[in-house]
């Protein structure tokens, strides 16, 4: 049976939750500076695969805190709009344990780190020996229980360099540190053709470890071992292989709250059909392609073995990445609803939302459809932040509020945009 069953590991980022919706903003809150839709993940076609008995952590996003100042942008069709800040309603700071469900097992996650969901996505990881890279190859799910491609693992010792979730469209090599022969020193992981913007997490793996072979569901435990920087792996040959993994995140977060005043809400019903992010650095905007490498540097002191992360965009397309896409639109409320999406940090200095969404009546009328709003964000509202930091999450209070609705549709009043005061 899968460890922790379906709690497995690394939650799978859908298309993105539900986004929030920007270009409707009356009044739009800001909270503080904050911060692993599919895009190509698949799960591995094999013939042949092993169970295996399989818990993944990721650290926490590292909550960015907002500046102490209010922030101006541009509301839909060019209304003034204006950004008011609040106050994050989390710690500031501090890493924040990723959301899943309480664990139901024995197995203890280290500090700083918490167990993702993930009954679909798979795991790419290369199963290294001394100075030989081996294949790489995928840990996957199917009906709920954890398993590794191609033959059972065979009895060794090696040291695992991985991400998730892996995705198919992406190609994965691994080298040595420079100056070294031996994948126990480390390693240096490249991805190619990575999205600029995503729904999905990406992390790099960051230490592994092989577990107890007489666990006890009735017994609390965490594993020796198991810590940042420490890649090796024993295998007890057989279908007795316990895998335990640590992941960090290679991207940034941006994540909305996104709501509808009660007065306006009574009114109206915004159904938004789907969420786009560009990034931008120094006014020039990001390739939608990206390659990552990361130098990955072994160690017995549980320190950060992520020595370097270098983004290299490529390519002539510029376009926005889609975070959310609904074909019957979600349905916004008078309370806060989270969608979150992620972007690589490098040199990015400002984002824009670009949000298309359906206006409904209470009486189920669509009075306008696929509307088209845009918004501004420069990343410099936050403190610290000239640029956006890998592992920091970028957290925004949203809510619509429009001054008065002025147009009038065949069954009621009506119209989106918003004019603020």
């Amino acid at each position: 049976m899968g460890l922790l069953g379906p709690m497995g590991l690394m939650r799978l980022m859908r298309l993105m939750r539900p986004m929030g919706l920007m270009g409707l903003i009356g009044l739009i809150g800001l909270m503080g500076l904050a911060g692993c839709s599919k895009d190509e993940a698949a799960e591995p076609i094999t013939e042949r695969s092993a169970e295996v008995q399989l818990a993944g952590y990721v650290a926490g996003y590292e909550e960015a805190i907002r500046a102490n100042r209010a922030y101006g942008a541009y509301g839909a069709n060019g209304a003034n709009g204006a950004y008011e800040a609040n106050e994050a309603n989390e710690p500031n700071g501090a890493y924040e344990a990723h959301e899943a469900n309480p664990i139901t097992r024995g197995w203890i996650p280290p500090s700083g780190y918490s167990v993702f969901e993930n009954s679909e996505q798979s795991i790419s990881v290369f199963f290294t020996q001394g100075t030989t890279a081996g294949d790489e190859r995928f840990f996957f799910t199917n009906n709920g229980k954890w398993r590794v491609n191609g033959e059972a693992i065979a009895a060794g010792t090696y040291q695992f360099y991985g991400y998730v979730p892996h995705d198919k469209s992406i190609t994965t090599t691994v080298t040595h540190l420079d100056n070294s022969s031996s994948y126990a020193d480390g390693a240096v992981l490249t991805l190619s053709n990575v999205p600029t913007v995503t729904p999905s997490d990406y992390c790099v793996m960051i230490g592994a470890k092989n577990g107890k072979d007489d666990y006890n569901a009735n017994n609390n435990y965490s594993i020796t071992g198991l810590q940042r920087g420490n890649f090796q792996y024993v295998a007890t040959g057989g279908g007795n292989n316990y895998v335990f993994l640590l992941f960090d995140h290679l991207f940034s977060a941006m994540r909305l709250r996104m709501r509808v005043l009660p007065d306006y809400n009574a009114e109206r019903t915004i159904k938004l059909k789907e969420l786009k992010l560009r990034t931008f650095a120094n006014e020039t905007p990001t390739k939608k392609k990206t390659t990552i490498t990361i130098t990955l540097t072994a160690n017995n002191e549980a320190n950060d073995p992520i020595t370097n992360v270098l983004f290299t965009p490529y390519g002539e397309a510029t376009e926005a990445g889609s975070m959310y896409i609904s074909e019957d639109g979600f349905e916004l409320t008078e309370d806060f609803q989270e969608f979150t999406g992620h972007f690589m940090p490098q040199g990015v200095d400002k984002v824009i939302l670009e949000s298309t969404y359906d206006v409904y009546d209470k009486k189920g009328n669509l009075v306008r459809p696929s509307c088209t709003a845009s918004n501004t964000i420069n990343l410099n509202m936050f403190s610290g932040q000239s640029e956006a930091l890998r592992g920091r999450r970028y957290t925004v209070n949203l809510t619509i509020n429009p001054t008065y609705l002025y147009v009038l549709s065949e069954p009621d009043l009506d119209d989106p945009t918003v004019v603020v005061e």
